[in-house]
């Protein structure tokens, strides 16, 4: 081995040793805030400070005996699970329509529908309570799904229409030879093929709507206050063992629902395979 191969591939590896170092560090920088969350949440103090004191389970007690958090814990998960079929739906719908059939102005259809992901989602809410104001709508939780439905269709469409381009449409074709008219062969072929993406488009739709803040902050009443509006109201004052509990909470469900949402695919990968 020559020099400068040699100085090449120690060039190499150290590049490769600082890019994990990198990496391990951006890691690091996004766990490390959520286990001092998760910690503080078992903190004996009334004041939260890491690293606690002494650790009880008396947050967990009195968060679920608050029924503003457990009000906030409700609405959000309502408005999630609607949202996710409302975004599934739409969007498997729509992303049939744009792979399937040619029409005219495809493209400026596919921006307006990339929109509210493109657009910061401030606009969205302030767009959403403008337009329902205006009309003499309430703000009820109704409006609030459709708001998170808007925010969260850009993306379950995407994946949809990105599983259809890889779908072989001759498997339709040869159900149709055979006598089995379009809605049979939408449940038994093409359903089955794109069930995962529509799932991973429903678990995207609501991790976003539960985590949504900036848009729902503009429509805040009892019945509509959602889990990251109580959060941010509260950290306003002072970060209590309560507010940690709650982060703590959405913070499982979060990570709950995709891998749960992550088992059926699979399954229904092996079911189809």
């Amino acid at each position: 081995m020559s020099i400068r191969e040699y100085v090449s591939d120690v060039e190499t590896n150290w590049n490769w040793h600082g890019i994990k170092l990198v990496s391990a560090l951006v890691y690091l920088s996004m766990i490390l805030p959520l286990v001092v969350v998760v910690v503080n949440s078992f903190s004996a103090q009334r004041i939260a400070t890491f690293p606690p004191e002494g650790l009880t389970l008396e947050w967990y007690v009195e968060f679920f005996r608050d029924e503003m958090f457990l009000s906030a814990v409700w609405v959000s998960t309502q408005v999630g699970i609607a949202a996710a079929i409302l975004a599934g739906a739409i969007g498997t719908l729509t992303a049939m329509g744009f792979v399937r059939k040619p029409f005219p102005m495809k493209k400026a259809l596919s921006i307006a529908l990339l929109t509210p992901m493109i657009v910061p989602p401030v606009i969205v809410g302030v767009a959403a309570t403008s337009f329902f104001t205006e009309i003499g709508l309430d703000r009820s939780i109704w409006w609030l799904i459709v708001m998170h439905t808007l925010l969260a269709l850009p993306y379950a469409f995407l994946i949809v229409r990105s599983r259809l381009y890889l779908f072989d449409e001759t498997l339709e074709d040869a159900a149709m030879t055979l006598g089995a008219d379009r809605l049979v062969t939408f449940r038994e072929i093409t359903l089955p093929q794109i069930a995962p993406a529509i799932i991973t488009a429903m678990v995207l739709s609501f991790v976003i709507s539960f985590g949504e803040f900036t848009a729902s902050q503009f429509w805040v009443q009892r019945e509509t206050t959602t889990v990251p509006v109580v959060i941010y109201s509260m950290v306003r004052t002072t970060i209590t063992p309560k507010v940690n509990v709650l982060a703590t909470l959405v913070l499982v469900i979060t990570m709950v629902v995709p891998v749960v949402g992550l088992a059926i695919q699979r399954w229904l990968t092996s079911d189809t395979s």
